[in-house]
């Protein structure tokens, strides 16, 4: 990947003021574009085929079909695109629950935003964190 290419993401959650949290903080970081949001599994579905992003964010417990489902079926048709799922610490299902049908990361939502960072330098190694990157009008979070 290009060092000056923006990542582009999609972030799902059904809380919205989850959504608007990680949102927020997302867009204080270099080379995050997000080019979307969704809140139930049927509109990940579909703003992920539209927009074929680099990195799907999004919570293990959605309406409509779950995160882990949505990965699966997602990562048949665009294995390149990445995926971080994340859930409540309560949640019974595991790491291997998650990463086994396609996710790369599992992380808890208790420990988020700041190991969504980490996460995603994994994911694309020369990303590096910091602060002020410009975000594309028009995508509401």
């Amino acid at each position: 990947m290009d060092i000056r290419k923006a990542i582009r993401v999609v972030v799902v959650d059904d809380s919205a003021s989850d959504l608007d949290a990680l949102c927020s903080f997302l867009k204080t970081q270099n080379r995050i574009e997000i080019v979307g949001t969704a809140k139930n599994g049927i509109e990940l579905m579909k703003k992920v085929a539209a927009l074929r992003p680099d990195l799907v964010i999004t919570d293990l417990h959605l309406p409509r079909m779950s995160g882990i489902e949505c990965t699966l079926r997602l990562r048949e048709l665009m294995p390149a695109t990445r995926f971080i799922v994340f859930t409540d610490l309560e949640s019974p299902f595991t790491e291997a629950d998650c990463v086994e049908p396609g996710a790369d990361f599992y992380l808890y939502k208790e420990h988020m935003p700041e190991r969504v960072v980490t996460a995603i330098h994994r994911l694309f190694p020369d990303f590096v964190p910091g602060h002020a990157n410009p975000v594309r009008e028009g995508v509401v979070c």
